[in-house]
């Protein structure tokens, strides 16, 4: 057998070996995925049935501050569901609500205007039927509560308020990570 004989049936075999070993994996991510999904709906029923059984409550205190949101809890039964926002920071924070899978989700400005700079979340692009509501002004020391109906699914809140500082740098308080994800079930 010559050299380059020799060389051929080696890269076909090795050609055979790697294709083998790609639909293996494939294989394997296959079942990975399928274990995933399966787990997912898993999941998904067993919140169902705890949120059925009255133990998932329907009030949820959010602690706003410089420069987080941190609901407590973070899964809410659908329906009325009260929310209060408790500011222990030291500048004045909102809490908007809005129907998104995720804070990446939200629409940002892209072009900057008098209101917003590139980067905060558009608001007026959110869809209407997306737009659940707000707390308003919520005071450093304040308390606000306000109730909202909420369908079952995932909600974003975030703060979208803008401060000025003396030397005229703004800002955004989502852009610094000032949000949060609530579930409701």
């Amino acid at each position: 057998m010559s050299a380059s004989e020799s060389n051929r049936r080696f890269f076909d075999s090795s050609a055979f070996i790697l294709s083998f070993v790609g639909v293996l994996l494939a294989f394997a991510a296959l079942g990975v995925a399928a274990a995933a999904y399966s787990r997912s709906d898993d999941a998904k029923a067993a919140v169902r049935k705890v949120a059925a059984s009255g133990v998932v409550p329907s009030t949820t205190k959010v602690t706003l501050q410089e420069f987080s949101m941190t609901p407590h809890p973070s899964v809410v039964r659908a329906g009325k569901v009260r929310i209060e926002a408790d500011n222990v920071g030291s500048a004045t924070h909102e809490l908007v609500l809005v129907r998104a899978a995720s804070v990446a989700a939200l629409p940002h400005v892209t072009v900057a205007t008098s209101e917003r700079a590139v980067g905060d979340v558009d608001e007026e692009a959110i869809a209407s039927s997306d737009t659940v509501g707000e707390t308003g002004d919520v005071e450093p020391r304040g308390h606000v509560t306000k109730t909202f109906d909420l369908q079952p699914g995932t909600y974003v809140m975030f703060c979208n308020i803008d401060d000025t500082s003396p030397d005229g740098t703004v800002t955004n308080h989502f852009q610094q990570g000032m949000s949060a994800m609530l579930v409701a079930v």
